[in-house]
């Protein structure tokens, strides 16, 4: 299995490569670009800040943008905290995904009618991104602008399709053009392969309790890669008993791993989720649990063009600061993302998940070897 992987992870590599060599002596020419360098190693971004233009994040070089999000994954590991990272872009005229999300589901009266969140997505009317830290870059319309390309990932298209389309064309695409009538268009295929999003069900091996086995012990056999979301709805303590309903409403806890591709940007990571299903608009992210606590370990192969297929390890564990969580209803990390303007990708070899909640002393915990 891992011969087979990396063998289409090698064809894929060359044919990135050849064109990776076709554009760099463009795209790492020098650029102008609002950021500061450390003291120490003046080759080190510390602080990169992107424009906005056209109500898109404007990255002049992938460098940049390896460098934002290198920012964000270090420095907001609660997602509730990008808010502050993008709070002086909202000023300039920037809404990103990830807050469009917010916005839609702010109304949370009993009596709400608009569709929520989760409703949008599943009738393929919002675009579905599982990592909140890629949602911050992504604009509300689904824009983003590396060097002289922009970035088009909308919800809709029948089989997943992005869009690359030359900087140049902005006012086209303002315009309303369909981006296959711009002139030097490129069409990508990412995880919006499925419609909707791709959301599996739980495919490793699962207990109830706690792990019988420390977190990064493998199983001999890799697992299957998939696109999307891994994972299930749980409904009810590990009692049998269901969980205490919200002002009249049923709760559910959804956890999942995630495995997600955008031409330039790929991640891996875990989330635990809580929902509550409103009269009218479906379900809705605006339940608390009183505590949340989670370990994961993932094994794969990262890819990027230019450079040699490398095995990685990444691992969480509840013992560190910050891996439980107390009052919050969206606990989630990114074990793993890479990011190059030509091709980006993470082949999974083992992803193992324990988790462990208290909504309101019903108990639930489960442990997942894959």
């Amino acid at each position: 299995m891992k011969t087979k992987i990396f063998a289409m992870l090698a064809v894929a590599v060359l044919g990135a490569s050849a064109m990776y060599a076709c554009k760099q002596s463009v795209d790492l020419l020098p650029q102008k670009a609002a950021f500061s360098f450390s003291k120490d190693d003046p080759g080190i971004v510390v602080s990169p800040i992107p424009t906005v233009a056209n109500g898109w994040l404007n990255f002049p070089s992938i460098k940049i943008f390896n460098a934002t999000m290198k920012t964000l994954h270090d420095n907001y590991e609660n997602p509730e905290k990008l808010n502050d990272w993008e709070r002086s872009f909202n000023k300039v005229g920037y809404t990103s995904l990830r807050t469009l999300y917010q916005q839609i589901d702010a109304d949370t009266s009993e009596t709400r009618r608009a569709p929520t969140v989760d409703s949008l997505i599943n009738s393929n009317q919002l675009l579905d991104c599982p990592d909140s830290w890629f949602a911050t870059v992504l604009s509300k319309d689904g824009y983003i602008q590396i060097a002289d390309t922009l970035y088009s990932f909308k919800p809709g298209n029948e089989n997943g399709e992005a869009y690359a389309i030359p900087a140049r064309a902005a006012k086209e695409v303002l315009a309303g053009v369909e981006p296959l009538k711009i002139d030097g268009t490129k069409v990508h295929l990412t995880s919006f392969k499925r419609i909707p999003f791709p959301r599996w069900g739980e495919l490793g091996d699962k207990y109830t309790g706690p792990a019988k086995l420390p977190i990064c012990s493998m199983n001999s056999s890799s697992v299957g890669n998939f696109w999307g979301q891994v994972g299930e709805d749980i409904y009810a303590g590990d009692n049998g008993d269901t969980f205490p309903e919200h002002n009249g409403r049923t709760v559910k806890m959804n956890y999942h791993r995630w495995r997600v591709g955008y031409v330039f940007y790929a991640s891996t990571g875990v989330r635990m989720k809580m929902w509550k299903h409103t009269r009218f608009a479906g379900w809705q992210s605006v339940t608390y649990a009183d505590q949340m606590t989670m370990e994961a370990c993932v094994k794969g192969i990262a890819v990027t063009a230019g450079s040699a297929p490398y095995p990685f390890t990444s691992y969480t564990s509840p013992s560190w600061p910050g891996f439980t969580r107390y009052a919050e209803n969206n606990f989630e990390k990114t074990l793993k993302w890479v990011g190059s303007l030509i091709f980006s990708e993470i082949a999974l070899e083992h992803f193992n998940f324990h988790w462990k909640l208290n909504y309101r002393g019903r108990i639930a915990e489960r442990s997942i070897f894959q």
